[in-house]
């Protein structure tokens, strides 16, 4: 499957008052990885939003371990990929290291969803098309750093 990686330097906004980074950034930069991987695998979620009821791809399930904190001013990597397909569902996988030691592993459920036609305030799964599947499984990594 595609791995996508980038860099990320821990800023003094990510961390607490010890210096240790705030573990809910965690959260914000996998969220921000699984759009990236799509993105860079060629999937064009903002025509997809544009021009049909795609809504993007909700997280339904999210559990992290946290295994060693990261400081202020580490650069740390992350590294994501989808480690597999359900019929509507996908799962990604996400390690964070610094100096190759594991720092955090994510995991996380999302769903491709678009917006229920009778109902606005509800979204409906509908099956991950082909050539999206086939997109996010190439064999590369691709570093998105930007």
């Amino acid at each position: 499957m595609l791995v996508i990686t980038q860099r990320i330097r821990v800023d003094w906004g990510h961390c607490d008052p010890a210096g240790i980074i705030f573990n809910p950034n965690y959260f914000v930069w996998m969220d921000a990885s699984c759009h990236n991987l799509f993105k860079a695998a060629g999937v064009p979620f903002v025509k997809l939003i544009a021009t049909s009821s795609f809504i993007g791809c909700p997280l339904i399930k999210n559990e992290t371990e946290f295994l060693k904190p990261a400081f202020y001013d580490d650069v740390i990597t992350l590294s994501s990929k989808v480690i597999d397909f359900g019929n509507t569902s996908f799962r990604l996988h996400h390690r964070f290291t610094h100096n190759d030691e594991e720092l955090a592993i994510g995991r996380e459920i999302r769903v491709w969803a678009y917006s229920d036609q009778e109902n606005s305030r509800k979204i409906r799964a509908k099956p991950i098309p082909d050539e999206i599947r086939h997109a996010v499984s190439a064999k590369c990594t691709i570093d998105v750093t930007v």
